[in-house]
């Protein structure tokens, strides 16, 4: 019987998902798991909730030691240094090669730094790993005042959790409000008032123009403006870019990340992509997009891994990667966040124009609709609703505070469902939106 040997670049979410489904085809097979990060498997949504303390670092370790044992899973500390695809190897930094029958890459993405002087400072943070975490949580308490540049989630967690840990927070936005690209302005003036109410400081219309040391550690940072603002750390949060130097001289084809194809396969047979590295088809806009989400990870490592063993073994792929609606939860400040499917802005001279994405969020979010589309929305306090409808169908949703309707509004865009009838009710200013949405929720689901 032959032994194949899958290799796995990555232990976050997507690499893991992968390495499970493998060995449940695959009970013989040698898996292999390559990580350049100190611990087994754990929560990266959950480094939020270390920093503001509501989380011990044992809890956010899901898989430990007999996990990777039971499942005969070799995981191996190392950094891996290049990637030769048509002998199929792998050579670790120390230089030993590795053979592979199928390998697949999820090095993920990581946090992008401008280049501001002074950005080699100590004190200067980002927020992509536990490490970075545990950084973040001893600045926020050494630290009399922190700044924080950015406007997506990560920026608001960083700004929360060196809020939490005793720093005085600014944070700077370059535009009028909060994330642009995804809020309208009811739902930016919303978070406003959370943030303010925490204490944190919002600056408007500033942006960071240098980083000034003392001793090789933060002292002030300058502002465009011509501002100084005395301070021992600064968090950048300006948005990530997938990793990609393993690959970037690899005769395979690459965009923003590696393209692969429903099936998860690089434009090189025996080499996967999966994660925030990939970038994936796309049903909802008919092109290839990157998807720096948790669900989104899980999902392309698990058909990765059942496309690597179909792989090896010679057979046509058996399961067809389909992008879900884009999906993701948080909570920031206290506030309960859901965002599903396309919700951007409708006007291009209201966006926020960034290179790269925010973790936590999808290109798909703020992707330009091919037809008009319409919104609708219901605000009582900090509950925010908004629903976006192009076609007659429920396409996207951004759900503030009350949750009850994420689930069914998450199944609707799912299966895009016709909701044109409801349509004179949705955009009725003498109606709950809540309400109608609840109704047509139990309509279609009484159907089915």
């Amino acid at each position: 019987m032959t032994i194949y040997h899958y290799l796995i670049i990555g232990n976050g979410a997507a690499g893991l998902s992968a390495a499970e489904i493998i060995r449940r085809r695959d009970p013989a097979g040698r898996i292999t798991i390559i990580t350049s990060e100190p611990y087994h498997h754990y929560s990266r949504p959950g480094i939020a909730y270390y920093v503001l303390d509501q989380v011990p670092e044992r809890q956010l370790i899901s898989r430990g030691h007999a996990f990777y044992r039971d499942h005969r899973f070799d995981l191996m500390f190392a950094t891996v240094s290049q990637i030769d695809p048509e002998a199929r190897l792998v050579y670790l930094e120390a230089g030993q090669p590795m053979a592979y029958d199928a390998l697949l890459v999820a090095t993920g993405a990581s946090a992008l730094m401008p280049p501001f002087p002074g950005r080699d400072l100590e004190g200067v943070l980002t927020f992509d790993t536990l490490d970075d975490a545990k950084r973040v949580a001893r600045a926020g308490r050494k630290a009399k005042t922190a700044v924080v540049v950015g406007g997506g989630i990560t920026a608001m967690e960083l700004a929360e959790g060196l809020h939490h840990q005793g720093a005085n927070t600014h944070l700077l936005q370059r535009g009028d409000r909060i994330w642009p690209r995804l809020f309208d302005e009811n739902e930016s003036t919303i978070v406003a008032q959370k943030i303010r109410q925490e204490g944190i400081n919002i600056q408007y219309h500033e942006e960071l123009d240098e980083i000034l040391g003392k001793r090789g550690k933060v002292a002030a940072v300058r502002l465009k403006s011509g501002r100084t603002i005395k301070c021992q750390a600064v968090g950048v949060a300006v948005g990530v870019r997938p990793n990609l130097d393993l690959v970037r001289d690899l005769p395979i084809r690459q965009d923003r990340g590696i393209l692969v194809d429903q099936f998860m396969q690089s434009s090189q047979r025996a080499l996967f992509a999966a994660g925030d590295v990939a970038q994936v088809y796309d049903r909802w806009t008919g092109e290839h997009n990157l998807d720096i989400l948790w669900p989104s990870a899980i999902n392309e490592g698990r058909a990765a891994g059942n496309s690597m063993v179909d792989f090896v073994r010679g057979r046509q792929p058996s399961y067809r990667y389909q992008k879900d609606s884009p999906f993701n939860c948080a909570l920031l400040f206290g506030l309960h966040l859901t965002v599903i499917g396309r919700v951007g802005s409708s006007s291009a001279a209201e966006v926020e124009q960034l290179a790269y994405l925010s973790r936590g969020s999808s290109q798909v979010w703020t992707s330009p609709f091919t037809s008009d589309y319409r919104s609708a929305w219901d605000n009582k306090g900090f509950n925010s609703l908004r629903v976006v409808l192009a076609g007659g169908r429920l396409v996207g949703a951004v759900l503030m505070g009350n949750q009850e309707l994420a689930d069914p509004l998450r199944k609707l865009i799912e299966d895009e469902v016709d909701l044109s009838g409801y349509e004179p009710t949705l955009f009725s200013n003498d109606t709950q939106l809540p309400q109608v949405l609840l109704r047509a929720w139990r309509d279609w689901h009484q159907r089915w």
